[in-house]
């Protein structure tokens, strides 16, 4: 099957630490030769796949996030998730998570959160007595929430691989995200009821401070609200969001006053090298998708997968376990753009809407980002919290079990992620 062969031929450069971009490149040119297709044909499939008015929300939403993040807002997030939660058993690790959750309804990127929350958050956990490595462990599990919160870019990038309506992906994702928040909230709760460490101690609640916090974070905090509201009342497409989030995260920087032009230069230059990144691979997963289609891979693989394990519990299992392991090599918009069209046809045979797969992929890829062996968040988390990748893998060990945890309702409780979608689109 040429399919297989341009994918261990994709997979064989991978790991020759070829870019991942000239990868599947060089493996779509192989196929389309194999094929006996004039080779000429690939641009054309290259620029269909990018001509889409929708793709449009990608730059604007990692603009919107880079700017957000230039313009001050994370102490002041952080500040107002202390007063609000630090009384809770368990401290600022809880404060770590909820400031992650109203974080994410800003950047929509697990990275940005990492690198930008991420320092402000171990920083202060540090200061308190926390020990690094479990402040590094609270940081990277809850910065997998962030792309699950409204505005996602991966929803975006899923949404337009498989036709699926991208204002459904993001309620879809909006209550997912609260649910690993609430696995991640009540893990710590029990870590730290058993254990009963001495730096987990509970601050007092002080409702003058959370009033004094939430005024002052009150134009950040508000964005994910602007953003939603945006959305659920009909006021924008998910492309015209990225533009209303943009114009939000502008108007947040030059009020908080933080937003300089150096500061602005940078994000506008992470914007574009991380869009022309994305729209290449959707370029070149659309040519690549042309060979998968034309051989039917997607019929084959649910004809396979359905004979093999007739039980829809068993094939879901299956399908995230393997995806999990995919998450461990690819990054997040790679393997949805190959992966996504292919697996889609699978799940559905198993009676699973493609909201609900979008949101369990995304999650799925989230997980395989804080795994060895490539697991970039590893690295990021090892550089913000200044120690080894291998030790902070260890110390996140046991927050597996609350990511599983979550994972699992999201595969199998459906309304999860289809019960607001249905809400506000009617179906």
């Amino acid at each position: 099957m040429i399919s297989l062969t341009i994918f261990a031929l994709a997979v064989g450069l991978f790991l020759v630490r070829v870019p991942v971009s000239v990868s599947l490149g060089i493996a779509t040119l192989a196929g389309f030769w194999m094929m006996g297709i004039p080779a000429k044909i690939i641009p054309s499939r290259m620029i269909d796949g990018i001509d889409s008015f929708a793709l449009l929300a990608v730059p604007f939403f990692i603009l919107a996030g880079n700017v957000m993040n230039a313009g001050g807002i994370t102490e002041r997030i952080f500040a107002f998730a202390r007063a609000l939660v630090g009384w809770v058993s368990g401290g600022l690790a809880q404060v770590n998570i909820v400031a992650s959750l109203i974080f994410a309804g800003m950047s929509g990127s697990a990275l940005a959160d990492l690198a930008g929350l991420g320092a402000v958050e171990i920083r202060a956990m540090r200061r308190n007595g926390y020990p690094v490595d479990f402040s590094a462990a609270v940081t990277l599990s809850s910065c997998t929430i962030g792309p699950l919160i409204p505005p996602s870019i991966i929803f975006v990038i899923y949404g337009l691989a498989t036709n699926t309506s991208i204002g459904e992906l993001f309620l879809g994702g909006a209550i997912a995200g609260l649910v690993v928040a609430a696995a991640l909230m009540v893990f710590v709760f029990a870590y730290v009821t058993i254990k009963k460490p001495v730096w987990a101690k509970p601050e007092p609640f002080r409702f003058s401070e959370v009033v004094r916090t939430g005024i002052a974070g009150a134009p950040a905090i508000f964005a994910p609200v602007v953003i939603l509201g945006a959305l659920v009342l009909g006021i924008s497409t998910p492309s015209e969001l990225g533009a209303i989030a943009t114009a939000y995260a502008f108007l947040v920087g030059l009020y908080y006053r933080q937003l300089t032009w150096v500061k602005l230069k940078h994000a506008f230059i992470h914007t574009i090298t991380m869009t022309g990144t994305i729209m290449f691979l959707f370029a070149i997963a659309t040519a690549l998708n042309f060979i998968v289609t034309r051989e039917r891979v997607p019929h084959l693989a649910a004809e396979w997968l359905s004979t093999l394990v007739s039980d829809p519990i068993g094939g879901i299992l299956i399908v995230n376990v393997f995806l999990i392991f995919v998450g461990m090599f690819l990054e997040g918009p790679v393997a949805i753009l190959v992966m996504a069209p292919i697996l889609l046809k699978v799940v559905a045979e198993y009676g699973m809407g493609p909201v609900q797969f979008g949101v369990m992929l995304s999650f799925n890829l989230l997980i395989g980002m804080i795994t060895p062996p490539m697991g970039i968040g590893l690295f990021v988390g090892g550089k913000v919290a200044g120690i080894s990748p291998d030790r902070v893998f260890r110390a996140t060990l046991p927050f597996f079990i609350p990511l599983i945890a979550g994972l699992l309702i999201i595969a199998f409780v459906p309304a999860v992620t289809t019960w607001l979608p249905s809400l506000v689109f009617g179906r």
